[in-house]
C-alpha cells in the first residue's frame, strides 16, 4: 500500500506542469472545464492523504467526487449547450445559488458527449461508471457499504483497487487538460506517463 499511495503521489506530481500551461482558449466553456478538471484532481489528492490516514470511507466517498468533477468536466468542452454553460458560469449570488438544478444526470451527461468527445474519455467514463457507481453511491449516502466497510474493516485488495481506480480518473483528466492546452508536445508526454505508471492504472485505462 505504501509503494501504491507513493506512485499515485508521483502521478498527480506529472499533471502540475500540465496545469501551469492553461487552457488555449478564454471563455466561460473553456475555463469552467479545466476548474472542473482541476477539482477533480483535487478530490484525488484528497483521497490519497485520507488513505495515508487510515480514513478508508471518507477516502472511498471521494472517489465518487473526483468522477462527478471529471464528467462535468468533460461535459462543459463537449456536451453542454452554451444556455447550460452560462448557467453553471455566472456569478454565484443568494438569486443564483441553485442556477445549476436542472442539468443533466451523469447517466446524461454521458450520453451527451458520445460522438463528440474523445471516444476514450466517453469510453472510460461509461467503464468507470459501470463498475463503481452503485458502490460509490452506498458510500455517499451511508448505505450498506459504509456499515459493513465501516464495522468490519477494508480487506487490502479492496483500498488497493480504490486507489487505483482513482489514478485511472487522474490518467483521464491528464488527457483532458492536455488536449486543452493545445501544446502537441504536451499531448505528446501524455504517452511518456501512462506507460511510466501502467502498473498503478486499472485494466480500463490500458
Amino acid at each position: 500500500m505504501e509503494n501504491l499511495l507513493t506512485d499515485s503521489s508521483l502521478l498527480l506530481n506529472e499533471i502540475n506542469p500540465i496545469i501551469s500551461v492553461g487552457p488555449n482558449q478564454n471563455n466561460k466553456r473553456w475555463l469552467g472545464s479545466w476548474i472542473m478538471c482541476d477539482v477533480s484532481l483535487e478530490h484525488a489528492h484528497s483521497l490519497q492523504t485520507l488513505m495515508n490516514i487510515g480514513n478508508s470511507t471518507s477516502a472511498v466517498s471521494m472517489l465518487r467526487l473526483q468522477f462527478d468533477a471529471l464528467t462535468r468536466a468533460v461535459w462543459l468542452l463537449w456536451g453542454a449547450t452554451e444556455s447550460k454553460v452560462d448557467r453553471i458560469m455566472q456569478e454565484l449570488t443568494v438569486d443564483t445559488a441553485n442556477a445549476d438544478n436542472g442539468l443533466p444526470s451523469h447517466v446524461d451527461m454521458i450520453k451527451q458527449i458520445d460522438g463528440k468527445a474523445p471516444a476514450e474519455a466517453t469510453r472510460m467514463l461509461k467503464e468507470f461508471r459501470d463498475v463503481t457507481w452503485k458502490a460509490s453511491s452506498s458510500y455517499v449516502h451511508s448505505g450498506i457499504h459504509v456499515m459493513k466497510r465501516h464495522g468490519e474493516g477494508y480487506p487490502i485488495p479492496l483500498t488497493r483497487q480504490i486507489i487505483i481506480n482513482s489514478n485511472g480518473l487522474v490518467m483521464l483528466s491528464a488527457v483532458h487538460l492536455a488536449t486543452m492546452t493545445g501544446n502537441a508536445h504536451v499531448v505528446s508526454d501524455i504517452a511518456r506517463i501512462r506507460d511510466a505508471f501502467r502498473n498503478i492504472l486499472p485494466k480500463l485505462n490500458l
